[in-house]
C-alpha cells in the first residue's frame, strides 16, 4: 500500500516588484481593451526543494502598439510554502527540467492573477488607467501557454 502525501499551500508573502505606468497619449475614451490597447503577461518561478518553496512571479503589461507606447508595467511576486512539495513537483537532475502537476499550478496561477488584479486596480485607482483592469484570464489557456514555451 503507497503512502499518499497531501500537499499543503500557504502564502508566505506578497510582494510588488515594480510598477510604472505612463500618461495615456490619447483620450480614455478612445482605448478599448483588445482593440488598441493589449495586454501581456510573463510568468517566471523558482523552487527551493530544501525549504518547500515555490516563488511565482507575473509581469503585467499593458500597451499600445499602435503607437508603440507601453501604458503599464507591474510585476507581482507571491512566495508559496508547499508541504510536500515533492509529492507535486518533480525535478530531473539530470535536465535541471521541473515538472509540476497541473492541477496544483492551476491553483497557484489564479491566486498570483487574481491577486495581481488588486493590486494592479489599487495602484491605479484614480488615474485613467482605473478604467482598464486586468481581463478576466482563463489559467487553463495560461498553463496550456507555459507548457508550450517549454
Amino acid at each position: 500500500m503507497s503512502e499518499k502525501k497531501n500537499v499543503l499551500i500557504k502564502i508566505l508573502e506578497i510582494n510588488e516588484i515594480s510598477f510604472n505606468h505612463k500618461q495615456l497619449p490619447v483620450p480614455a475614451e478612445e482605448v478599448e481593451f483588445g482593440k488598441n490597447l493589449l495586454f501581456g503577461l510573463g510568468i517566471n518561478m523558482g523552487f527551493d526543494f530544501n525549504k518547500e518553496l515555490l516563488k511565482l512571479k507575473l509581469l503585467i503589461n499593458y500597451n499600445l502598439p499602435e503607437q508603440n507606447f507601453e501604458v503599464l508595467s507591474i510585476e507581482v511576486e507571491i512566495i508559496f510554502h508547499i508541504k510536500n512539495l515533492s509529492a507535486a513537483v518533480r525535478k530531473d537532475k539530470k535536465t535541471n527540467r521541473v515538472d509540476i502537476k497541473d492541477d496544483l499550478l492551476s491553483t497557484l496561477l489564479g491566486v498570483l492573477i487574481g491577486t495581481s488584479r488588486g493590486i494592479l486596480s489599487t495602484k491605479t485607482k484614480g488615474t485613467p488607467l482605473a478604467k482598464f483592469p486586468l481581463p478576466i484570464i482563463n489559467v487553463k489557456d495560461v498553463l496550456s501557454q507555459i507548457k508550450k514555451a517549454k
